[in-house]
């Protein structure tokens, strides 16, 4: 299923122009309300109207998990926080964590990404989908909560752990899809595996599967043990959550970005040059 086909099957050079006027608008925006930018920007003598193609985005300045932790919390913050709805934050495992705030336009642009995401994996309206990510300040729960929502499915947010409880849940309730890491995935396969369930008793079609990375040889146990279909979902706290990115149902070849948010620029760390497609 497409989510949005008027972009999802948008033409490239429809496409590129969209992306123009966003970077524009985005470099504007941070120019003018965010010090650290402005700052950055001026040092390179490049301004918000030197902007006129997607090739200058080579131009603007690099943000590091260094310059996130030197304005914690709020320092690279857009807006008053009177506009910020919700705070969510990275695990902070090597020190201070990497702090996203969200206005409701941004809440609502993520919960379409996640949408899109669904319908890459071929959940519909009509399906139920358990999220066994975890809830709280970590992007995944929360951030496929909404995307189930928005794509007009019922959501059960189970949430991680007490994988028994889980299992019996996703079994009654006739869950089709579900969302969570691949080890935990890997975890609840097993766990049917050694407690002598019956697969045929499940629903579940399909699994949605990130924040950690996994490999093939994963992918092939998780789809023996559960019996669906597994694909790779891609986010970052510091561009939302999941949904930048998602493996499609019939590919499953690579992941397909959501260009009219994100520009992807793959750079050479040697010689940090941009590196052509492929």
């Amino acid at each position: 299923m497409i989510f949005q086909p008027e972009i999802e099957t948008m033409g490239r050079e429809e496409m590129r122009a969209l992306q123009l006027q966003r970077l524009q608008q985005t470099v504007r925006y941070v120019y003018e309300r965010v010090p650290l930018y402005r700052e950055r920007l001026d040092a390179l003598k490049v301004r918000p109207e030197d902007i006129r193609s997607l090739d200058d985005v080579r131009r603007l300045p690099f943000t590091t998990k260094e310059d996130f932790r030197a304005n914690y919390p709020y320092g690279l913050f857009a807006v008053p926080m009177k506009d910020i709805v919700r705070i969510h934050a990275s695990s902070g495992t090597t020190g201070k964590p990497i702090v996203a705030g969200y206005t409701q336009g941004d809440i609502e642009m993520w919960a379409e990404c996640v949408a899109r995401c669904l319908g890459c994996a071929g959940v519909t309206k009509n399906d139920t989908v358990q999220v066994s990510y975890g809830y709280g300040l970590f992007t995944g729960g929360l951030g496929l909560h909404y995307g189930v929502e928005k794509i007009g499915a019922t959501v059960v947010p189970t949430s991680a752990g007490n994988t028994k409880r889980q299992l019996m849940l996703m079994q009654d309730l006739g869950c089709d899809a579900v969302a969570c890491t691949p080890s935990y995935a890997l975890m609840m396969g097993e766990t049917i595996r050694d407690q002598k369930m019956d697969l045929s008793n499940f629903k579940l079609r399909v699994g949605l599967f990130g924040a950690e990375p996994w490999t093939e040889g994963m992918r092939d146990e998780i789809e023996k043990l559960l019996g669906i279909k597994a694909l790779d979902i891609y986010g970052l706290t510091e561009s939302a959550g999941p949904g930048v990115a998602m493996e499609c149902l019939e590919g499953r070849e690579g992941l397909h970005m959501w260009e009219d948010y994100f520009i992807p620029e793959i750079i050479d760390p040697a010689t940090g040059e941009p590196l052509p497609d492929g």
